[in-house]
């Protein structure tokens, strides 16, 4: 018997975004996303180069962020890209992987690339700042730092990430405003931090749900 399991969690992006900042759950949510079928969890483990409890533990914290589908039949765990569609961000998400990969947008050191990109947006301060920048199109320092609310040692270590990760950049005239994303990932965690809108496609899930037979 399949019984497919259904996401209870209704996840802000800064815990997607940390579900995500970490080399092997980003590798699985790769392999996930490139693959043509459900995989279970044994196949996804050797893909991944780890060990079987390990990945099972990551699948499932990718799953508990509806980026992933799990689907059971009888003792076997399978894994797949059906996203959680009442969390449109989840859909948005994988799906923007299925096209950074499928159209090989992404140089071999892919990770080097996206990490620090979902690291920069996986704490709450971090979010709170994007979402103050926003608002701006330059902001200085001294109202920069006022408006997040936080001790200068706190601002200046958030900011520092933002600024390393490529999403704040300082101007000639010393002010600080959002960069412009650099790839359909980078434009989601954007929009959704900041409360803007991204065009509707993005909010698709491209690709046939998989299936496992049963």
């Amino acid at each position: 018997m399949i019984r497919v399991m259904k996401n209870e969690l209704k996840p802000t992006l800064w815990r997607t975004a940390r579900a995500l900042a970490n080399a092997d759950r980003l590798n699985l949510m790769r392999l996930v996303a490139n693959a043509k079928g459900a995989k279970d969890v044994s196949e996804l483990a050797m893909d991944a180069g780890l060990p079987v409890p390990t990945a099972s533990i990551y699948l499932r914290a990718l799953n508990a962020r509806g980026l992933i589908s799990v689907i059971r039949s009888g003792s076997f765990v399978y894994y797949g890209t059906g996203s959680d569609r009442s969390l449109p961000v989840a859909v948005a998400i994988q799906g923007a992987f299925r096209r950074l990969f499928a159209k090989k947008e992404l140089p071999d050191d892919w990770q080097d690339i996206l990490l620090p990109i979902i690291s920069a947006y996986s704490n709450q301060r971090r979010e709170s700042m994007v979402r103050i920048l926003s608002e701006y199109r330059g902001i200085s320092y001294l109202e920069f730092h006022k408006r997040s609310g936080l001790c200068e040692t706190s601002f200046l270590r958030h900011l520092r990430i933002l600024a390393t990760a490529g999403v704040v950049s300082l101007d000639s005239n010393g002010l600080y405003s959002l960069a412009k994303p650099r790839n359909s990932l980078e434009a989601i965690f954007l929009a959704e931090s900041s409360g803007q809108s991204l065009p509707p496609h993005l909010y698709k899930c491209g690709g046939k749900r998989n299936r496992v037979k049963e």
